[in-house]
């Protein structure tokens, strides 16, 4: 509930009481009442869900597909392709190029905190520092 108003400058400041039960209880309700309308809304649209979910799954597929299509355009000109190691089968080893950079990255870092270094440690992993650079 709004206390008091108060004008300062030309701009309205008010004080306001908040009750932490209300509060929740209010959230609570509006949670409730999405619940609701989701279950209403999932019985009357129950038969036509899985056709919307392929035509969904369609729809991501064809712009996924457009994208990269758009992308390989801009680099057709680079020789940014080149910098990836390929596996046996010729495909590009996206596991093996991913480890790679992020270890480049973290050695360049030289003992210092960095990108590199921060992804792995929110990820749990802790490389020992190289000793011999």
């Amino acid at each position: 509930a709004v206390v008091s108003t108060q004008s300062t400058g030309g701009a309205e400041v008010s004080e306001i009481d908040l009750n932490p039960s209300d509060f929740f209880n209010a959230l609570k309700d509006y949670k409730e009442q999405i619940d609701l309308a989701r279950v209403a809304r999932n019985e009357i649209e129950s038969d036509d869900t899985s056709s919307i979910e392929s035509d969904l799954r369609a729809e991501s597929e064809e712009e996924m597909n457009e994208y990269m299509r758009e992308l390989e355009e801009q680099l057709k000109g680079t020789t940014l392709g080149e910098s990836f190691e390929k596996g046996k089968d010729g495909e590009l080893d996206i596991d093996f190029n991913l480890v790679s950079n992020i270890l480049n990255s973290f050695s360049a870092d030289s003992g210092l905190e960095g990108p590199a270094s921060s992804i792995l440690a929110s990820l749990g992993v802790h490389l020992p520092r190289n000793e011999d650079n």
